[in-house]
């Protein structure tokens, strides 16, 4: 007997414009929001796939087409994305506080006045 798979469809990569697209509507779109507030409020009820499937449909209802895997990328990439800007905003405050004190370095060069390069 043989077993046969069902194969996946194959779809194009994500692009940048998908992710541009994804992050306007969870940033934008109020039902979306609601929605995912709603859903982040029975995750403890629910399994990993029946989550997805739901958050899946939520998405549709904006008017984004998503398998599952695009979802995680999205997620992911939208999670990074949000880590750099933080870290850039920190680094902003850090040298905004830096320009202020007297005792700070020069760029480059270390607060001791000690090169280590």
């Amino acid at each position: 007997m043989k077993w046969f798979r069902k194969r996946k469809e194959k779809r194009a990569p994500l692009k940048f414009g998908d992710a541009a697209r994804f992050n306007w509507a969870l940033d934008t779109n109020r039902e979306l929001q609601d929605g995912m507030a709603k859903l982040a409020e029975e995750f403890p009820n629910l399994t990993e796939e029946s989550y997805t499937q739901r958050a899946l449909e939520l998405y549709r209802k904006a008017g984004l087409e998503l398998s599952a895997e695009d979802l995680k990328m999205l997620l992911a990439l939208r999670q990074e994305t949000d880590c750099m800007l933080l870290r850039k905003k920190r680094g902003d405050k850090n040298d905004d506080e830096n320009a202020a004190d007297p005792r700070a370095a020069p760029d480059g060069a270390a607060a001791d006045g000690i090169d280590r390069m």
